[in-house]
């Protein structure tokens, strides 16, 4: 066989055949089929999931992270707030409760804490009971930004300056002369609102520093800048 010969054999051989590749566009067909019908169902399982996950909570629902005082920075916030057993002391983002307790516990004081997160409700709940002020402290689950603040005496708080400044018209919802004590953060900007004072609070055997701060009502807001 001659040369030419043997190189139409050789195409012959390597060239694809039609049914061949007719199997090959069905084959690559069913595969992306396939794939197609996985990401619908996928997508619709996805869909069907509850919106309302601890995740998604965390992340649209609550307002900040839930971080625990320390009990002498607790004692100082209750300390400068020159609470009263007259007086009703909220507390904006209870957490675990201890604030609003411990004030109650110490002066005998009404108190009420708010939280969004009913995880946290719970446990404040809990520790008004295991702390016997049940008749003193209420603990409600509701948005810090839909309270009512015009009843309170004293405010505690460990909240971001966001948060903080949002409250502001609230705050000045409060009777002259209320207090509103705020662990490290200012309200908006430390240099915002000034406090009337803050006093350092060392934390025993840390290098850890954190400040109180506290204003009296009405705040002195400045006016909107103007450029």
């Amino acid at each position: 066989m001659d040369s030419q010969a043997t190189d139409s054999v050789d195409n012959a051989e390597t060239r694809p055949r039609p049914h061949r590749m007719l199997a090959l566009i069905i084959s690559g067909g069913l595969v992306v089929c396939i794939g197609l019908l996985a990401t619908a169902i996928i997508n619709r399982r996805v869909d069907a999931l509850p919106t309302s996950s601890r995740v998604d909570e965390f992340r649209i629902g609550l307002n900040a992270p839930f971080i625990t005082t320390a009990d002498a920075i607790v004692d100082k916030m209750v300390e400068v707030g020159e609470i009263t057993a007259d007086d009703v002391v909220f507390d904006l983002g209870c957490g675990d409760g201890r604030l609003v307790i411990t004030a109650a516990l110490k002066h005998g004081c009404h108190g009420v804490g708010i939280d969004i997160d009913p995880v946290r409700v719970a446990e404040a709940r809990a520790n008004v009971k295991l702390h016997g002020v049940e008749d003193l402290v209420e603990i409600r689950e509701q948005d810090v930004f839909t309270v009512d603040l015009s009843e309170a005496d004293v405010i505690l708080m460990y909240l971001l300056p966001w948060m903080t400044k949002r409250l502001i018209p609230q705050f000045q919802e409060m009777a002259p002369q209320s207090r509103i004590v705020s662990h490290d953060f200012g309200i908006g900007d430390i240099l915002y609102i000034k406090p009337d004072s803050t006093h350092q609070v060392s934390l025993e055997g840390t290098n850890e520093t954190h400040l109180v701060h506290r204003w009296d009502t009405p705040l002195h807001v400045p006016p909107p800048r103007t450029e």
